[in-house]
C-alpha cells in the first residue's frame, strides 16, 4: 500500500476520533496521538472560590480529580497494509 493511501487512512481514523471528542496532540504521516478529557480551569475555580467566600474550595478538588481520572491518551498508527492500530497510552 502506498504512502498516500496510508496517510489518507490515518486521516480518516483521526477524523473519527475527533468526532467522538478527542483532540489531536501530534500527528505524522503514519502516527497520531489523540487525547480525550479536559484539564481543570484553575482561574475559574479561584474566582468561584472568591465569589462564594470559600465554599467552592470543597468542590474544586473533586472537579480536579474527576478531570484527571477521565483523561486518556490514544496512539493511532497505520501499518504497511493500511490497518489502523490503536493503543491506549495512559
Amino acid at each position: 500500500m502506498g504512502p498516500e493511501l496510508r496517510k489518507a487512512r490515518l486521516a480518516q481514523a483521526v477524523q473519527v476520533e475527533v468526532a467522538t471528542g478527542g483532540r489531536v496532540e501530534s500527528q505524522t504521516d503514519i502516527n497520531a496521538i489523540i487525547r480525550y478529557g479536559k484539564s481543570t480551569n484553575h482561574v475559574l475555580h479561584v474566582l468561584l472560590s472568591i465569589f462564594t467566600l470559600g465554599i467552592w474550595l470543597c468542590i474544586w478538588p473533586i472537579v480536579g480529580i474527576v478531570n484527571i481520572l477521565s483523561r486518556k491518551t490514544m496512539s493511532l498508527s497505520v501499518d504497511e497494509y493500511g490497518n489502523i492500530l490503536r493503543q491506549r497510552l495512559q
